[in-house]
């Protein structure tokens, strides 16, 4: 089964990218999977195949997302960025991201707002694995670092 865009974007919003730590998603261009490895528990399936990082869209400890969120609000109204920052003080930004029905601070129409950005970098981080996976390094997208 060829890998669609969809599974390629679930494991690009899901990958922690630390090896060494929570583990990382990778592309094995020889079988056209994507499979999970960690330092602690190593799948070994892949070793010898040609395979790939995927690349992340929050890697762990790393606070892109936060960072971009942080510089996303400054559009809104100071009262509602400082109700944000309040909110986030005491639960975390990673809930002042979410939608208030499901725990976090955000109105529906906040999180259309932010979902336009989270979908916009997974684009640009689909199209460079698809290079990457179609073994085209040299035509990778740059992506910025950070949102």
């Amino acid at each position: 089964m060829a890998l669609t865009d969809r599974m390629l974007i679930g494991a690009i919003a899901n990958n922690p990218a630390v090896y060494e730590g929570a583990g990382e998603y990778r592309c094995c261009r020889s079988c056209e999977t994507i499979f999970f490895t960690s330092a602690a528990n190593h799948d070994a399936t892949h070793d010898a195949h040609d395979w790939f990082a995927l690349p992340s869209l929050n890697p762990d400890n790393n606070k892109m997302l936060e960072r971009a969120f942080k510089r996303f609000i400054t559009q809104w109204p100071q009262e509602r960025q400082e109700q944000l920052e309040k909110f986030a003080s005491r639960k975390g930004w990673d809930m002042a991201m979410e939608l208030k029905y499901g725990g976090g601070a955000l109105e529906e129409s906040e999180v259309v707002e932010w979902q336009e950005i989270i979908n916009g970098r997974l684009s640009q981080l689909l199209r460079q694995a698809r290079a990457q996976l179609e073994g085209h390094p040299d035509t990778v997208p740059t992506v910025p670092s950070d949102l």
